[in-house]
């Protein structure tokens, strides 16, 4: 059989093409942050990681470009040979002091920092614990180390102690987890992993990248919000921060280490000196006015308030990533596609990045959304709750993903009060 024959069709990806409710790859013609254009249409952004709203802070602009101007486009080496800048080392002191931590390192993507550092130090004779439903990054770096894999039940900590249990108490081990989850916006129980870690001789690694800047003291993150150190924090810039790449931040010994043993961050070229100028810009931002932070608590307790009005289930997320919870895939892609038409640009979420049945809107706020934003996205929601209220009378547990290598095989995709394919 030939290599590329798997290639020739995506039935459930053409089925919904045809539908009109594809929601993936869709292109913005233009963006201001908390507005896009699509289809020559502004449309209020419900689902950016722009947590900070900063992508288009003239100040975070400027320090980019300037940059730009004096680094020239990209560093054209790695950091170990000819890559390494002063300004990618300042960064580093930087995010070290931000954590009140004693050093960082910078990775060119955060994937590429949770990759790197995990393969780099669980060994063959170590143990990784880690949260089902930690993302897929972490995942694939568990699967790439050396280390034995211990997957505990999402957030449940009997079965964590449990896991912990079953190898040496002298033996390597590391937990690591999500410190806020990026689908449902829900927290590790931080304080409780802590507890374990110390009780069966573990560290700890929280990725935090859809922590900072959300939660914590001043957006310092998972750690700080339950007053009880890491061993290992990772972070992005690609979200609170307005810029791309990764970062861990560790103990001098470790960072040294990760530094000449991470592939991922010996065999990449350096972080673009645009990018490191601005991911610098916006954390000094951070700093110097963390109000941001609870401008868009603010925000975020506005919008869930207005979806539980109307009935809909937010899952209790804490953060600024609020769940429309839905259950039907198909009745999420449908609200989904509703929801453009009505002014406001969403995502759906659907297996696998959520268990079979759990399929939901991911909705998040930034400070700079305004009173306006918020209404119009309430009252487009308001347009579809009786359609998915009618989901949560007939829930359906059917993966569309299921369908991905159908071969181009006719599907049927259900639609529900008031959810028309787009034609």
């Amino acid at each position: 059989m030939d290599l590329f024959s798997k290639t020739k069709g995506l039935g459930i990806v053409n089925t919904l093409r045809q539908a009109g409710l594809y929601p993936f790859y869709r292109i913005l013609e233009g963006t201001i942050g908390n507005n896009v254009k699509y289809h020559g249409k502004n449309l209020v952004m419900m689902s950016s990681n722009n947590y900070l709203g900063l992508t288009h802070d003239p100040r975070v602009i400027e320090a980019s470009v300037n940059a730009l101007r004096y680094w020239g486009t990209g560093c054209t080496g790695s950091r170990a040979l000819n890559g390494n800048l002063a300004l990618h080392e300042e960064l580093e002191k930087k995010i070290a002091e931000f954590y009140g931590a004693e050093s960082a390192l910078v990775f060119a993507s955060g994937f590429l920092a949770n990759q790197g550092a995990i393969t780099a130090l669980a060994g063959a004779d170590d143990h990784i614990f880690s949260d089902e439903e930690n993302h897929a990054c972490i995942i694939e770096g568990c699967q790439l180390a050396e280390g034995k894999i211990h997957v505990y039940r999402h957030g449940d900590m009997k079965h964590l102690e449990e896991l912990l249990q079953s190898v040496p108490l002298d033996s390597g081990k590391l937990i690591i987890t999500d410190g806020v989850f990026s689908m449902t916006g829900h927290m590790a129980p931080y304080d409780q992993i802590y507890k374990l870690a110390k009780q069966y001789n573990a560290r700890t690694y929280i990725d935090d990248a859809h922590g900072l800047g959300v939660v914590g003291k001043g957006g310092r993150g998972t750690a700080s919000h339950f007053g009880l150190p890491a061993d290992i924090i990772m972070g992005t810039f690609s979200k609170s921060l307005a810029s791309q790449g990764g970062f861990i931040v560790a103990t001098p010994d470790v960072i040294d280490w990760l530094r000449h043993k991470a592939r991922t961050f010996v065999f990449s070229a350096a972080l673009a000196p645009a990018s490191t100028a601005a991911a610098l810009k916006s954390l000094e931002i951070l700093t110097s006015d963390p109000c941001r932070v609870e401008k868009s608590a603010a925000n975020a307790a506005y919008l869930k308030r207005g979806f539980e009005q109307l009935g809909l289930n937010t899952l209790g997320s804490p953060s600024t990533i609020i769940p429309v919870f839905i259950g039907d895939d198909s009745v999420t892609l449908g609200v989904c596609q509703n929801l453009l038409q009505l002014g406001v640009f969403t995502t759906p979420v659907v297996y696998p990045a959520v268990p079979k049945g759990n399929a939901l809107i991911r909705c998040s706020v930034m400070p700079t959304h305004t009173k306006e934003d918020l209404d119009i996205a309430l009252n487009a929601f308001k347009r579809v709750a009786p359609a998915i209220l009618a989901a949560y009378q007939a829930p359906n547990k059917t993966a569309l993903a299921d369908e991905l290598n159908n071969m181009g095989q006719p599907l049927t995709v259900q639609t529900h009060q008031g959810i028309q394919p787009q034609a």
